[in-house]
């Protein structure tokens, strides 16, 4: 059950401990605890033991772990933005609604990396090989309106970054009080093959084919994918769909004992966006959490699947951003020219993207330091076609609200 958020006996237990020694904590550090590994869990408890103050401060900064995970960079204050813009101001139930992307100055370079080093540029064979894998359609709908999306996020991999409390390493450091070493060690080499402080690795397993709709609940962690296995010729990925549910009226702090919503059964999201709710189809069928899907690919060598290491690590950290709500809330002022959208990804189908948008009602503490990361929510993936002129965008790729 702990697939579908649901703790499980060994990890209430720890919970109750580390809830007993530390109190109310925030609703990051609270999801994070909730699909963590147990043995993490138990040593967060540990640690909690001696010293509680440490856990609670760590707890408090749990945040900048989800927002690093966001598909665009921490906002700059050189940064140029315009007014705040609704997704949902101008609803109207008989026609497609978009938003245009904010304008922004260019950014040279990330907080923390080595502006001294030329950036890793976009490998468009890396996407045109994703997208031929996949063949031309989102994976999850089918349909043939889509974009290639990141898994690892590409402006967490675009610039090196020598300093050791930048954003990228205290973002790992983060990760390594909720996994065991040998599984971040894991992760970390199969993006980063030459170490934190290099580019990371812009290869052709860390992209997937999406709906333009279902890549912008992807980024605001409307769900989540969890990898289940690959066959031994690496020609067939079994992947598993999960909804996540985010938690209503959450906040500042709460208890480590609140029992997250169950996503078992939902064929929905609530909370993601706001006052609507977050809707897939795939053959004219609602999408439902624990629904399985197969990834192919016809040359494992050329064409590798999306790799089962960087969909581990979404796994939990969607569910994270999921359930405490930690990336519904973007603006379009918040978004950098380096997001996952900084070269249009979206490519025009036959028909329109079946996907809707719906009016609903409904061991030892890793410590990382206080730096400037107090970074903005996952994009709306809007697209920079309209404002770069590059490439033109159907209507059939706007995302639809139904009343």
């Amino acid at each position: 059950m702990e697939d579908f958020n649901i703790p499980g006996a060994e990890r209430v237990a720890q919970l109750k401990l580390l809830q007993e020694a530390i109190g109310d904590v925030s609703p990051y550090f609270w999801a994070a605890c909730h699909v963590c590994h147990v043995e993490a869990l138990k040593k967060l408890v540990k640690v909690a033991s001696i010293s509680p103050a440490i856990v609670r401060v760590f707890a408090a900064r749990s945040r900048t772990m989800v927002r690093y995970w966001s598909p665009q960079p921490p906002k700059q204050s050189s940064q140029a933005s315009t007014p705040k813009q609704s997704m949902h101001s101008n609803l109207d139930s008989s026609s497609p609604i978009t938003t245009p992307p904010a304008k922004k100055q260019k950014m040279l370079h990330s907080p923390g990396s080595d502006a001294s080093s030329p950036p890793l540029s976009r490998n468009r064979l890396a996407r045109d090989l994703a997208d031929e894998r996949d063949n031309f359609r989102c994976v999850l709908t089918g349909d043939p309106s889509r974009e290639i999306a990141h898994i690892y996020p590409f402006h967490s991999i675009k610039y090196k970054e020598e300093d050791a409390f930048g954003e990228r390493h205290i973002f790992w450091d983060h990760l390594k009080n909720f996994w065991p070493e040998q599984k971040i060690a894991d992760w970390e080499l199969e993006i980063f093959p030459k170490g934190l402080h290099e580019l990371g690795d812009e290869k052709t397993y860390n992209l997937i084919t999406l709906s333009r709709t279902a890549h912008d609940m992807w980024a605001r962690g409307a769900f989540a994918l969890k990898p289940i296995s690959v066959s031994n010729n690496n020609m067939t990925l079994k992947v598993q769909f999960f909804w996540q549910q985010k938690q209503t009226d959450i906040p500042a702090t709460m208890s480590l004992l609140t029992t997250p919503f169950s996503t078992e059964h939902l064929d929905q999201n609530d909370g993601a966006f706001e006052s609507a709710r977050a809707v897939l189809y795939y053959a004219d069928k609602r999408i439902t959490s624990g629904q399985f899907f197969e990834l192919h690919t016809n040359d494992p060598t050329t064409k590798p699947l999306p790799s089962f290491q960087l969909l581990e690590m979404q796994w939990f950290l969607q569910r994270v951003a999921g359930m405490a709500g930690g990336a519904g809330d973007i603006d379009s002022e918040d978004l950098d020219e380096d997001s996952d959208e900084e070269i249009p990804d979206l490519i025009p189908g036959d028909v329109g993207d079946s996907s809707l948008i719906s009016i609903g009602t409904s061991s030892s503490l890793v410590f990382p330091p206080r730096g400037s990361m107090d970074l903005p929510h996952h994009s709306e993936h809007r697209s920079e076609e309209a404002e770069e002129g590059e490439e033109g965008i159907g209507e059939g790729n706007e995302v639809r609200v139904i009343m």
